[in-house]
């Protein structure tokens, strides 16, 4: 079956650059080019009719920057993003709202269809943990048995597959910006997801954040030990010791 086309959409203010970045999807191929926006309110009244897979976005622009898009389109409905930029002083705010990546201008072919490939790699992971995700909802259960409370489960992209964790087989999560790192047992998974916007996924009642860097299964902590100035240490049921913040303390009910 051939690859589903990657529907992108070119936003900047710069009519040469839009063109620049066109010819260069063109010449890969695999791409739907369903828009090209001259400013950032194109933008916006845009995304809020055609359906996007990969935003190829400008920072400054007149009248609303790309930052200004984002906002306006709102967190749950902006589709991955790269932003394509001639400034380099806005990467770090880039990457605070998640963007795939950020590629400078006047680029060359090779960096910006390496940062092409790692955007398409991670949306065909969203999209095989979204059909994970349906499949498991419409798997029919066994007739005349009353269904049981399902458990929930964390899908996890490894190459061509999806691997489905039990919450209960993880111990701890580490950010790696702009991935995270699972452990569970002797095995690590790799996603590219901020740890923040996991957190939001995880079992409340067996999760906590314990540092901006650390979140844990409350049922492998094994001790907690004081530290000075408010923080403690973490010591899970495998060996694992790490830090806990004192701003994070009280997702373990540490007392002061």
């Amino acid at each position: 079956m051939p690859a589903t086309k990657l529907r992108v959409a070119i936003v900047d203010d710069e009519a040469h650059a839009r063109a620049a970045i066109r010819i260069l999807l063109e010449r890969r191929g695999g791409v739907d080019i369903v828009a090209e926006c001259r400013n950032g309110h194109e933008a916006v009244e845009v995304l809020q009719w055609v359906t996007v897979d990969l935003l190829l976005l400008d920072i400054q622009m007149p009248g609303l920057d790309g930052f200004g898009v984002l906002k306006a389109v709102g967190a749950d409905k902006v589709p991955p993003t790269i932003f394509v930029t001639a400034f380099d002083e806005y990467a770090i705010r880039a990457f605070d709202v998640e963007a795939l990546d950020y590629v400078l201008k006047p680029f060359d072919e090779a960096r910006f269809l390496a940062a092409f490939e790692r955007a398409r790699m991670r949306i065909d992971e969203r999209r095989a943990a979204r059909w994970a995700r349906r499949f498991l909802a419409s798997a029919p259960g066994d007739p005349g048995v009353t269904p049981a409370q399902p458990q929930p489960r964390l899908p996890v992209s490894v190459g061509d597959r999806v691997v489905f964790l039990g919450f209960e087989e993880i111990d701890w999560i580490q950010a790696a910006d702009p991935y995270v790192v699972v452990h569970a047992g002797a095995k690590e998974y790799l996603m590219r997801e901020s740890l923040r916007h996991l957190s939001t996924r995880l079992p409340s009642d067996q999760f906590a954040r314990i540092h901006r860097s650390h979140a844990v299964n409350l049922a492998k902590v094994r001790e907690i030990t004081r530290l000075g100035k408010g923080d403690a240490e973490v010591t899970l049921t495998g060996g694992h010791r790490l830090r806990c913040s004192r701003r994070y303390k009280r997702g373990l009910s540490i007392p002061s």
